[in-house]
């Protein structure tokens, strides 16, 4: 599991977010936001067994402001950290942190005036994101595909944890119920 550079996310058509993440052919993952809490709360479990894998778990209260502490359930370490820029007003932008806190990169969507055009003219605009480190370097892409429900490619080059960058689409997703 995450061994290789390309994954999809595919949303489930159901009252709710869930989504199931695809590694080649093979899900590996799935998972479904709990509706009507305070603070965000995700797990990520194998299909096959049911058995956690990953948490996510909002800082806050306040979406705004929070980071979203992603979790190997196994071994309870921290992978990093989801949270949303200050320069989120316009169109879409995240920031992935690393376990230590530091960014390690950021998700940003694809331009001002198709983010306009998504809000405020049509939802039928697929989303896009670039994966760019703090040093500018590109470390993904995340394009949507025209469909009823989400459905999301995520490409992953670079020194950056595909963990990270899966889990966290889906939070993303989730959050701004693309």
């Amino acid at each position: 599991m995450f061994d290789g550079d390309h994954y999809e996310v595919r949303q489930k058509i159901r009252l709710g977010n869930k989504y199931r993440i695809y590694e080649g052919e093979e899900a590996i993952l799935e998972s479904a936001q709990k509706k009507f809490r305070l603070k965000e709360d995700f797990r990520f479990t194998d299909p096959d067994t049911g058995e956690e894998r990953f948490r996510v778990k909002a800082g806050s209260i306040l979406d705004i402001a929070s980071a979203y502490d992603v979790v190997d359930s196994e071994t309870d370490e921290r992978i990093g950290s989801v949270r949303r820029s200050v320069m989120s007003f316009f169109k879409h932008e995240y920031e992935l942190l690393g376990p230590d806190g530091d960014v390690v990169a950021t998700v940003t969507e694809d331009s001002a005036l198709m983010a306009l055009a998504r809000r405020h003219v049509t939802t039928l605009i697929p989303f896009n994101y670039d994966i760019v480190s703090p040093s500018g370097e590109k470390l993904g892409d995340v394009s949507e595909s025209f469909s009823v429900r989400d459905t999301y490619s995520i490409d992953v080059t670079g020194d950056l944890d595909p963990r990270l960058a899966v889990v966290g689409m889906v939070v993303i997703d989730a959050i701004e119920e693309n």
